[in-house]
């Protein structure tokens, strides 16, 4: 039911350009946890998260990659746990449409989970749709720009193609969100590397790939 808006312009960048440039900055999690602990460090990671929930759009590219995976050296930090409001939320977006009476629900439900996983890309998309539903544009639109933004700092961490160029991404969600937000259709996952890298094979596709490669988080 609910797309992303922004497969089709990723793609094209995926095998073009940027995987020809190769022009790739892994994250380097010593040096943000340094960066956002610095004393006297302005602007502190908590005020950079104040303006990410405000879904302030002036937000930099560089502030993005340290709020992403900054987030991994906060307290609330948990990305194996599901959130309760997860399958109310999954059982409307199952529906073949939703219906406008249900509209605030996805909205109740989708914040709700965002409370505790903030850059989880699949419950911001619902949100995006619901308010272009219901006239909110403005809203939608800075919702589109924080996830049009997170994608891209996981997009300049490599190019999926290979275990030196995999996606850095912070959740196992984040993997297949990464998948439907390029286009590619989900097929297996195996673990390789002591559980570093995890490899996620796709569906036949035009473009001859075969699987993305992603890095979880090292501290």
């Amino acid at each position: 039911m609910v797309r992303y808006i922004l497969s089709t312009l990723l793609i094209c960048c995926f095998l073009s350009g940027y995987a020809q440039k190769n022009n790739f900055t892994p994250p380097n999690y010593k040096k943000i946890h340094k960066e956002i602990n610095k004393p006297g460090s302005k602007p502190t990671y908590q005020q950079l998260f104040k303006r990410y929930n405000d879904n302030d759009t002036t937000l930099s590219p560089e502030e993005y990659r340290l709020l992403y995976f900054g987030f991994t050296f906060q307290p609330e930090y948990s990305p194996d746990v599901k959130e309760p409001m997860v399958d109310s939320l999954m059982a409307i977006l199952r529906l073949e449409q939703i219906k406008p009476e249900q509209y605030d629900k996805v909205v109740k439900y989708s914040e709700k989970i965002l409370q505790k996983n903030p850059f989880d890309m699949r419950y911001l998309d619902p949100l995006i749709y619901v308010y272009r539903m219901q006239g909110n544009n403005q809203l939608a639109s800075k919702l589109e720009f924080k996830l049009g933004r997170i994608i891209e700092t996981i997009f300049t961490t490599g190019d999926g193609l290979t275990e030196k160029t995999a996606f850095h991404v912070i959740s196992a969600t984040h993997e297949t969100d990464m998948l439907r937000a390029l286009g590619f259709g989900f097929v297996g996952m195996q673990s390789i590397k002591n559980n570093q890298f995890d490899y996620l094979k796709v569906e036949e596709n035009a473009y001859g790939i075969e699987g993305i490669y992603f890095k979880k988080p090292t501290q």
